[in-house]
């Protein structure tokens, strides 16, 4: 596992300069993430806004130039006057043509004048190829039936932007073909395109972007006309990837779709173009965070000059408080909450030379203790090889009685002197069960104690040496010739309880009372309370409000303890 050294900078210094580089630039980084995103979202709305602004205008146009081209060819058709001066003159003799010619010529050219987005209008007979009263100059053997389609609706077809059929004029048009519907020619188509320069000129009202191409897509999804060759070639699927699968990367599109006719059209901006606002707001903010780590750096120089260089002279101090006598005082360094540093170190100085005095002194007093402390461990261990000499002695001399009680309590001594905080409940029982032997020995009364207890609840861990002062009261507090101690274990939640109960003589009020305060004064009653007292210091040291120790009793009905404790598996603490 990396320590933490690794991970963080152990020098003040290094962990000053970066607290503060982090300091200043974590500020600036969410400001600038938040004005990203919020400046993006108004540039990019902006720039969006715009093109479909424009590009919305655009269709306007274009679909007012082909509602007009439309309604001009609903003139010439058969259901118009014009139209139906064609039919006559299809079918009048010599001198009534000349004059229908003559008035058809003058319609289309009035037509024309009325309104200023037409440009050349004509007849078609598809099966003859037979161009009629056309008022402009022709191409030699046009096929209007061959035009890039836009969109077809009933009898009627949208061509476009396609070169124009004037040969004198050669820019893109929009043009509509419609069939006439003779009663006698089927096959009879009126053409009419836009006027000079419409096309271009419809196009080029898109400001927004100096370099937005347009598309015009019909209602297969063709590209009919495009400003960007290279890029969206005419004749390509919109959308597709044919002739290179990188041609539409690098573009933004924005479609404008004509809802009668279902063709569209397509503004292509190059991404670079789009976001040169958003890339100038970029370049002015990194300046602006270099000279924010600029001035973070700075700062943090002239705080490690403030900070760092009185540090290093108190740490020069403290190394000298080996070697200097606590009377010596340290450098001023003219700054006050350094000042008091360096005095507070004066003062533990002092104090320091006073605690080693007192330690050496402790060590004296500690090491006499250790002695009196071997003494006291002799004790037990000459008690315990007496016992066992007794013991032996008896059982030569054929005395089993002595034999048992000796060797029974032999086995209390060394319970009760382990030095164990914590048993397991079966432990505590079998000593619990050794020391009744040596009682029953000693009252010489017949009494009756019962153990309750699950197999599993005798792994249970509880303090060392409680159940005896518990049972201990009760012999001692009452207990009658015949009488009967019940010890029951068992489980409450997350708490083990432990009941101890007697039907002896029970305990008055006053007697109930000192045995419930800690603090009273039991001179009058040897012994009386003490190992309750000594069951309440152990568990509350150990579990503290965890623990709780309740006693009822009343004269002439028994006493009832109960302690509960969390419960607690496996051995713990028993070495």
């Amino acid at each position: 596992m990396v320590s933490m050294k690794r991970l963080v900078p152990y020098s003040l210094k290094n962990r000053l300069t970066i607290m503060l580089i982090v300091a200043t630039m974590f500020p600036l980084v969410l400001v600038g993430a938040i004005s990203y995103a919020s400046i993006y979202s108004v540039l990019e709305n902006k720039a969006e806004r715009g093109v479909r602004s424009n590009l919305h205008q655009v269709m306007l146009s274009l679909e007012s130039t082909l509602d007009q081209l439309n309604h001009a060819s609903q003139q010439l058709a058969l259901d118009g006057r014009i139209g139906k001066s064609l039919d006559r003159y299809l079918k009048a003799a010599v001198y009534e043509r000349k004059l229908l010619h003559d008035e058809i010529k003058n319609e289309i050219s009035l037509v024309a004048f009325t309104n200023p987005s037409m440009g050349l209008a004509f007849y078609y007979f598809a099966d003859s190829g037979k161009v009629m009263f056309e008022n402009y100059s022709i191409e030699k053997d046009v096929d209007i039936r061959k035009l890039p389609v836009l969109s077809r609706f009933s009898t009627i077809s949208y061509n476009g932007p396609h070169r124009s059929l004037n040969p004198w004029d050669g820019h893109q048009v929009f043009s509509i073909v419609r069939n006439v519907s003779l009663i006698d020619e089927k096959n009879v188509y009126v053409y009419i395109e836009t006027s000079f320069k419409l096309a271009e000129s419809l196009l080029s009202m898109d400001r927004s972007a100096a370099d937005t191409a347009h598309l015009i897509v019909n209602d297969e999804g063709r590209i009919l006309f495009s400003e960007d060759e290279k890029a969206f070639p005419s004749g390509s699927l919109y959308g597709s990837s044919e002739g290179s699968p990188n041609r539409y990367a690098g573009h933004y599109f924005f479609e404008e779709t004509n809802e009668k006719q279902n063709w569209k059209l397509v503004g292509a901006i190059p991404r670079a173009s789009y976001d040169s606002e958003l890339r100038s707001w970029l370049l002015q903010f990194g300046v602006l965070t270099v000279l924010s780590l600029a001035v973070g750096i700075l700062v943090a120089w002239i705080l490690w000059r403030s900070v760092y260089e009185p540090l290093k002279r108190l740490s020069q101090d403290m190394r000298q408080v080996p070697y200097s006598k606590p009377s010596s005082s340290g450098k001023s360094i003219s700054i006050m909450e350094f000042d008091h540093i360096h005095n507070g170190f004066e003062s533990m100085r002092s104090r320091i030379e006073e605690l080693l005095q007192e330690a050496e002194h402790r060590e004296q007093r500690k090491a006499r203790l250790e002695v009196e402390k071997l003494l006291h461990q002799i004790n037990p261990h000459f008690l315990h090889n007496a016992l066992d000499t007794i013991r032996w002695l008896a059982r030569m001399r054929g005395q089993k009685e002595i034999d048992k009680l000796v060797s029974t309590l032999n086995k209390i001594l060394h319970y009760n002197l382990d030095k164990g905080e914590t048993a397991q409940i079966r432990d505590e029982l079998e000593a619990l069960h050794n020391y009744m032997s040596v009682q029953s020995v000693r009252y010489h009364f017949h009494y009756e104690i019962e153990f309750q207890a699950e197999e599993s609840m005798l792994d249970w861990v509880i303090p060392r040496f409680i159940l005896q002062p518990l049972v201990e009261n009760a012999l001692l507090h009452g207990l009658r010739e015949d009488g009967r101690i019940s010890v029951r274990i068992a489980a409450e939640g997350e708490d083990a309880l432990i009941e101890v109960r007697d039907d002896g003589t029970g305990m008055t009020e006053e007697q109930l009372r000192k045995l419930k305060d800690p603090e009273a004064d039991r001179g009058s009653s040897a012994g009386f309370g003490i190992g309750l007292n000594y069951v309440r210091k152990v568990v509350n040291l150990q579990f503290g409000d965890r623990a709780k120790l309740e006693i009822e009793s009343k004269p002439d009905t028994g006493t009832v303890i109960t302690l509960r404790l969390p419960i607690i598996t496996g051995v713990e603490g028993d070495a």
